[in-house]
């Protein structure tokens, strides 16, 4: 009884000790949210969209700022992630901190995480600090905020079952955010659309809005989890093989590129409505400050990549254009002409067929006008 006891201790202070270091959504994916929230804001908001390579920078500050050992309720670590369905009724969970700390103490409100209201106190924070034209500070802790906004829209930090440990998907968290998202896989396939920015009034509800919509995605993860190792017949033990990664993204693409574009624009609605409450500008006449024109052209990552023997290229236009669709094999030489003519605005897919090529990196050129972008592909055979 003792040595089970014992054990039981060990795995608790394990798991607490991976969600004190846990990264959401990865250094590149809080890169990427960061910079594109300032896309949607207004053009009176130009101080702001100057700097998204700073808000970018900074976008991690806050997940080099954790240490396993603070254990204060103001700790760094529970700011990242609020385990909310571990509260009854959940979705009805008060909003008073206060309130929420009487009703099931502090020790488990800490370790539940505290992102919705870590997230109001760091606006509180920008306010002020953009009342008093204290810039750089402000710069700083907009990027914080950026961060947090970007962390409650991670389904995964927004559940108890975060690792998948309660539903056998063990690993998925890092799988999905880290590896999934990274330079070797999807990470550049994200992508936004300038919307318009929104006040917001109530701060609190606004978050706990989105934070509830993420957590509405979490056994989407864990379904997709289970079928991309199906698909690729990976059984869960080392690492998880290209195969795995290309049918997990295939499973969550579309929902993962819906949180993306929801945290980008609820990261500028924020900082916008710092803004307002700063007194710095008034909320009428919002305009993106980036028109759709500008950021129509999209030639996305082939799906599936490593392929074989066929493979999809997506891409979107904002307007007629001519144009054309080339593979080229790594040192340069046409391989194949996929496309070549007019195309009406909107998303289009053309479907490469590579069963006469031999196995090796080509690369696919999109030209549509004076737009011009290019990818590398994969077969394997």
């Amino acid at each position: 009884m003792q040595k089970k006891a014992f054990s039981a201790v060990i795995v608790v202070i394990l798991v607490l000790a991976w969600r004190a270091t846990a990264v959401a959504w990865g250094g590149n994916t809080h890169r990427f949210v960061n910079a594109k929230a300032t896309y949607h804001l207004p053009t009176q908001m130009a101080a702001f969209i100057q700097d998204s390579a700073f808000f970018a920078l900074h976008s991690v500050d806050a997940d080099n700022r954790r240490n396993s050992s603070d254990t204060s309720m103001f700790a760094e670590s529970p700011r990242h992630y609020i385990d909310i369905d571990d509260y009854p009724d959940f979705q009805n969970l008060t909003r008073s901190f206060d309130t929420l700390i009487m009703l099931y103490g502090w020790q488990r409100v800490k370790e539940n995480g505290t992102n919705p209201w870590a997230t109001v106190w760091c606006l509180d924070s920008l306010i002020c600090q953009l009342a008093r034209g204290d810039w750089q500070q402000a710069k700083l802790t907009a990027s914080d905020l950026g961060h947090y906004v970007a962390d409650g829209h991670q389904p995964l930090h927004a559940t108890k079952n975060y690792d998948g440990q309660f539903t056998n998907n063990g690993g998925i968290h890092s799988r999905y955010e880290s590896t999934m998202l990274s330079s070797t896989y999807y990470l550049s396939a994200l992508f936004i659309t300038a919307d318009s920015v929104a006040y917001v009034g109530d701060k609190i509800n606004y978050i706990f809005d989105y934070v509830l919509h993420a957590n509405s995605l979490v056994d989407t993860i864990m379904q997709a989890d289970n079928y991309a190792k199906l698909a690729s017949g990976w059984s869960g033990s080392g690492s998880a093989p290209a195969s795995y990664y290309a049918a997990l993204w295939q499973k969550t693409r579309t929902m993962t590129l819906d949180q993306m574009q929801r945290g980008t624009r609820a990261v500028a609605d924020l900082w916008y409505s710092a803004w307002v409450d700063a007194g710095l500008i008034s909320p009428t006449n919002v305009e993106p400050s980036i028109s759709f024109s500008e950021l129509g052209f999209r030639l996305e990552q082939n799906f599936p990549n490593p392929f074989n023997p066929r493979t999809t290229i997506s891409y979107d236009l904002p307007a007629v254009e001519r144009v054309s669709l080339k593979i080229f094999s790594i040192d340069g030489g046409e391989v194949a002409d996929l496309l070549e003519g007019r195309q009406e605005a909107g998303h289009h897919e053309v479907t490469f067929e590579a069963s006469h090529l031999a196995s090796g990196v080509y690369v696919y050129r999109l030209q549509a006008g004076a737009f011009v972008r290019a990818r590398k592909l994969m077969l394997l055979r």
